[in-house]
């Protein structure tokens, strides 16, 4: 698949989020997982919704799964309020399967090396609306680059 690279200056996003860690093999399960403890908070405090967002700070072990939320909640148990970083970042969307987007991460790579861009190690994937055909599924996905001064 070919991905087409973008540079931006990326916004923070405003997320409800709940933290945790996963392995590769149980990534998907702990997602959902934690999605499924944010969404009641927000449905039940009538939040404004966008997508779900999945942070990764530095990899696996440090990871934030939540929702774009625009206005206000109450923090209720492991559901906090987090958002993206800000600044530049290199993005493209994966159209398909959640579980061949390693070929949009290693485009992204592929393309820090050859521009000389320094990842920081945080990145995030914003997921599209759901679609029963899995070509139909677009995810957004977001590296954080190092400032050039």
């Amino acid at each position: 698949m070919d991905y087409e690279i973008r540079v931006e200056d990326a916004p923070p996003r405003q997320l409800a989020v709940a933290r945790g860690e996963a392995s590769r093999s149980e990534l998907s399960r702990t997602i959902l997982k934690l999605l499924d403890a944010v969404w009641p908070v927000l449905r039940g405090q009538h939040v404004k919704t966008g997508h779900n967002v999945v942070v990764y700070f530095g990899g696996l072990a440090h990871i934030e799964a939540g929702v774009e939320v625009f206005g206000d909640f109450v923090v209720a148990g492991d559901v906090r309020h987090s958002q993206t970083p800000a600044g530049p970042v290199v993005t493209t969307a994966h159209w398909g399967e959640y579980s061949e987007m390693a070929g949009a991460y290693a485009a992204l790579a592929r393309w820090c090396e050859a521009n000389g861009r320094q990842q920081t190690g945080t990145s995030w994937e914003v997921y599209g609306d759901s679609a029963d055909d899995p070509q139909q599924r677009r995810t957004d996905i977001y590296l954080l680059l190092t400032r050039v001064t």
